[in-house]
């Protein structure tokens, strides 16, 4: 086994090396169990140092090409493995095959519901704000200040995003309590992005994520994706129950700690100041960040807003996680994580891996959004958004026949409904797609798609009165259809029964 080094070139020896026995290896020169020369007779033939061959040698044993064998040394192990036969070339790939376990299956909700062709929904399972009051004039006043920018925004930005956008996120942010510096920021491609840098930065897998149960279902999919553990933990009318975070935290030692307090979704419910400040503390104790979720800032409708867990934080242990899509345009992707200024300096090294910048056209009309004209946006559309929010809880209570319990939510654009008796979500789905109406049922909310059964979230902020009404009418006679089913199919089992106890 002789070959040529090339000492003039500045690819390594042992890289050399190791691609020339794989060459012999793989073009069959070197046979299945081939007796690899020792690393001393090698490295004599070849002029080099020992340890160059030994590590050319590690890198094809990390191939799976090579194998120790007792008393044999190194032989080649390529031929453990059948040739595979060449399949026919009219064959489709079978993607199928392919996928890693990092890749979510298919459930009947990862897809919005279908209607007919011919039929326009009333789409309440919608998770995108309201399009009739998308702020163009702001848009178009921001496009035109960017226009004056030349150039600039189109070329690409620093990785940890914009330092104007940066500052004007952080004056932001100080006025909602939390302590913040440019340095500190990391602009995101939408929310979305943070919940994954987060979750590669500090989950290998197995490790556990507390998450809430229910809670937002493209977290469960990234948690899922990069082959955490989930550990659920219920919620109460305050939030997480922090009895059963205590136990999980102590017995499981998870990594990392997943919660929306301030209008979760999708139930809505926002958790007190002092069951935060007691979340804060068990962090704190265990030694497990926080990932604060807050996709609705400023998007209170009754009482005053609650401070944010990174505005209550005084150990550098929450990672505060937003964005613009949900109180102004989802169509910019932009997104924002505040995190200790270390903690945003690894993480801005992670995002340009995946991808090199967010959009800086995006960035620029972001910038000249704030905060002027996004103050100015959430100044018409709360009044606008608490008003769509009555007239859902008015229509629910008129038409749910007493067969729908839930909680007016004070902030956000979800409202969170349970379904009294034995009646179930999905069966109630199929009803309300007769009716031409639509709802997420509750199922994907939950960790595995176990749980919220009996559960159903609307979007109130998305349509006007007049949709609200109507779509609550069709959702009522789809309802109540569903009722005497339900009822039918109850008599039928009783009818059942006793004829049973009647033979015996």
């Amino acid at each position: 086994m002789l070959f040529e080094l090339d000492r003039d070139t500045k690819v390594p020896l042992y890289v050399q090396i190791r691609h020339k026995v794989r060459e012999l290896i793989l073009s069959g020169a070197l046979p299945a169990e081939s007796r690899l020369p020792a690393t001393h007779e090698l490295a004599k033939a070849l002029g080099v140092n020992r340890t160059t061959v030994v590590t050319a040698y590690r890198g094809l044993w990390r191939e799976g090409l090579v194998q120790g064998r007792a008393g044999g040394g190194t032989v080649v192990a390529l031929p453990g493995r059948k040739r595979e036969a060449p399949h026919p070339i009219d064959q489709p790939l079978l993607w199928d095959d392919l996928y890693t376990e990092r890749v979510p299956a298919l459930f009947p909700w990862t897809s919005a519901p279908r209607l007919p062709a011919d039929e326009e929904p009333l789409n309440f399972a919608r998770g995108d704000p309201a399009t009739d009051l998308l702020p163009l004039d702001s848009m178009w006043e921001g496009l035109s200040e960017v226009k004056r920018q030349g150039h600039a925004p189109l070329r690409y930005a620093p990785p940890q995003g914009d330092p104007e956008l940066r500052a004007r996120l952080a004056e932001s942010l100080e006025l909602r309590g939390m302590r913040a510096s440019p340095s500190q920021i990391l602009v995101l491609s939408g929310g979305g992005q943070g919940i994954y840098l987060a979750a590669q930065a500090f989950l290998e897998r197995g490790d556990g994520v507390v998450v809430e149960s229910p809670t937002h279902p493209e977290a469960l999919r990234i948690f899922r994706a990069v082959g955490a553990q989930l550990r659920p933990v219920p919620l109460d009318e305050g939030g997480l129950r922090l009895d059963v975070l205590e136990e999980t935290l102590s017995r499981l030692r998870p990594k990392l700690i997943y919660v929306t307090p301030t209008f979760h979704n999708p139930t809505g419910i926002t958790m007190p100041t002092e069951r935060r400040e007691r979340l804060l503390e068990l962090a704190c104790r265990y030694r497990v960040p926080i990932l604060e979720d807050d996709p609705f800032p400023g998007l209170c409708y009754d009482g005053e807003s609650v401070p944010p867990l990174a505005a209550l934080d005084r150990q550098g242990t929450v990672l505060h996680l937003s964005t613009l899509s949900k109180v102004f345009a989802p169509g910019l992707r932009i997104g924002w994580l505040l995190a200790p200024r270390p903690v945003a300096e690894r993480l801005t090294l992670l995002k340009s891996s995946i991808d090199l910048c967010t959009s800086p056209l995006s960035q620029a009309v972001a910038t000249a959004l704030f905060p002027r004209r996004l103050s100015r946006h959430l100044e018409t559309i709360v009044p606008i958004y608490r008003s769509r929010r009555d007239t859902l809880c008015a229509a629910l209570v008129r038409e749910g026949a007493n067969a729908l319990r839930f909680s007016r939510p004070a902030g956000g654009l979800f409202l969170w409904a349970t379904l009294a008796h034995d009646l179930l979500a999905e069966p109630l789905l199929e009803e309300a797609l007769a009716e031409g109406v639509s709802f997420l049922p509750g199922a994907p909310f939950f960790p595995w798609g176990y749980g919220g059964e009996r559960a159903l979230r609307l979007n109130f902020a998305a349509h006007p009165k007049a949709t609200i009404e109507e779509g609550m009418r069709r959702l009522g006679s789809a309802l109540r259809r569903t009722a005497r089913r339900a009822r039918q199919g109850r008599r039928e089992c009783e009818r059942e029964e006793a004829r049973e106890e009647a033979f015996v």
